[in-house]
């Protein structure tokens, strides 16, 4: 058993928490625990960081925890209230099933909750088809998934988890898979059901379906855990599944969640009751030590970048995706901080929710983690005078200027061309009377000449 490089040193970070700032842990940090299973992972399922880790890489039979991935992939590809039609090969599928019967008539959402509560393996392979077509595409499709979804070393043949040489997973790609499932709200509620009711079908009465998963309900049976009886079940779980064949042995995949901080664990390759046992160390050792803490919100301001060539000069950026981290359950979270990290500008045009840098998040100048920072609004390509720096509303404010000032000038062009037109109809009306004048003098002279002749 070995602990995660960063998680070790969240641990030992722990341990210079007074002289660091951090809170005083109310008791002393759990130590880490032995577990029974062969293979063992514990998740902070919120941001994937391993906090336990026993052979989490070893290649190992999933057995029923396989119905993760199908029941992810049912969630993902089809419409839970869809009516299903089962065909005539389902119903002689082995080992654990609900006994579907050839032309019976159930939903979608009945097959789903059959898969998680009842285990059934008829169900997977009736889910599977209708996905698919076929068991062989289904699990093309299951592996494909898989990676996607940061599976290293996971092979699956059907549906189902039943033996299978080449039908292999480990603990960590269990978690990595169930660490996405849990993000269903669908999901969820099923990993969580203990009774369910399927009502009766064109074909079968009523059923009802009990979860296997003791840490949901099981008050009579109990595990030694720190040199005491307790039962079983546990108050903070949420799910998710359990699993078993010869070759696999017990498998456990459980989530528990405490405030903020949700954790799943994955143990393969258990025997009988200890695989409880080796959830509850794993959840008590994980909610002692450590706690998500959500250091950026999705659409939280981060202020503005400048654009080159758009109608503004700046777009307002604001964090692209929530980001949790995983600290030290003593930790201040004022110690976790931001860091920008922005090109001094971005080419117009510019899309909303487009990515123009990232922001490192960090405790005491460790990084944790890291969120994409994208811009809030959209800026489109600006005009001519953009080029040079000038947006487009300082160019709009130029261009009524100008258009004013030619207004002004064209106003003041006519006024001068009245005002000339004017003096020169005055002019000339001065120019006309004083010849009229001048005239009537004229004739006065000559009648005055023509009396004196």
């Amino acid at each position: 058993m070995r602990i995660p490089g960063f998680a070790a040193a969240l641990l030992a970070f722990l341990l210079l928490a007074p002289a660091l700032g951090f809170a005083a842990p109310a008791r002393a940090a759990k130590p880490i625990p032995e577990t029974t299973a062969l293979s063992a992972v514990l998740i902070d399922a919120k941001t994937g960081m391993v906090l336990y880790d026993k052979d989490m890489h070893a290649v190992l039979y999933p057995a029923s925890l396989t119905k993760v991935m199908t029941g992810l992939l049912a969630v993902e590809r089809l419409s839970l209230d869809k009516s299903v039609t089962i065909d005539a090969e389902t119903p002689f599928t082995k080992g654990s099933r609900i006994y579907l019967l050839e032309g019976e008539e159930v939903t979608a959402e009945q097959l789903f909750y059959a898969l998680m509560i009842e285990s059934a393996n008829d169900a997977a392979v009736a889910l599977a088809k209708e996905i698919s077509g076929t068991t062989e595409a289904f699990a093309e499709l299951m592996n494909r998934r898989a990676k996607e979804l940061g599976a290293l070393h996971t092979n699956f043949v059907n549906p189902n988890g039943l033996e299978h040489d080449a039908h292999v997973t480990t603990a960590y790609d269990i978690a990595m898979i169930a660490k996405e499932a849990m993000k269903l709200p669908a999901f969820r509620k099923a990993a969580a059901t203990y009774p369910y009711t399927l009502e009766r079908t064109n074909k079968q009465e009523t059923r009802y379906f009990y979860n296997g998963n003791r840490l949901l309900y099981d008050e009579k049976h109990t595990v030694v855990y720190e040199g005491a009886s307790r039962p079983i079940k546990y108050a903070d779980v949420t799910g998710i599944k359990t699993g078993y064949t010869a070759q696999a042995g017990n498998c456990l995949a459980a989530s528990a969640k405490r405030g903020d901080t949700e954790l799943i664990a994955v143990m393969l390759r258990a025997e009988g009751m200890n695989v409880y046992l080796d959830a509850i160390s794993l959840f008590e050792y994980g909610f002692d030590n450590y706690k998500s803490f959500q250091a950026v919100s999705a659409g939280a301001p981060q202020g503005e970048i400048r654009v080159k060539n758009g109608a503004v000069k700046t777009a307002a950026i604001q964090a692209g995706s929530d980001a949790w981290v995983t600290i030290p359950a003593s930790a201040s979270p004022s110690l976790v901080t931001t860091e920008p990290r922005l090109p001094a500008r971005v080419e117009a045009p510019v899309e909303e929710g487009q990515v123009v840098g990232t922001m490192g998040i960090l405790l005491d100048g460790e990084e944790l983690g890291v969120v994409e920072i994208a811009a809030a609004e959209a800026v489109p390509l600006g005009g001519p005078l953009s080029r040079i720096g000038i947006p487009d509303g300082t160019a709009g404010r130029i261009l009524r200027i100008l258009i004013a000032a030619l207004l002004a000038l064209l106003f003041l062009a006519v006024a001068y061309v009245l005002l000339k037109r004017r003096q020169i109809k005055r002019r000339n009306r001065r120019r006309e009377e004083r010849r009229a004048r001048l005239e009537a003098a004229e004739r006065k002279r000559e009648e005055f000449l023509r009396k004196l002749r």
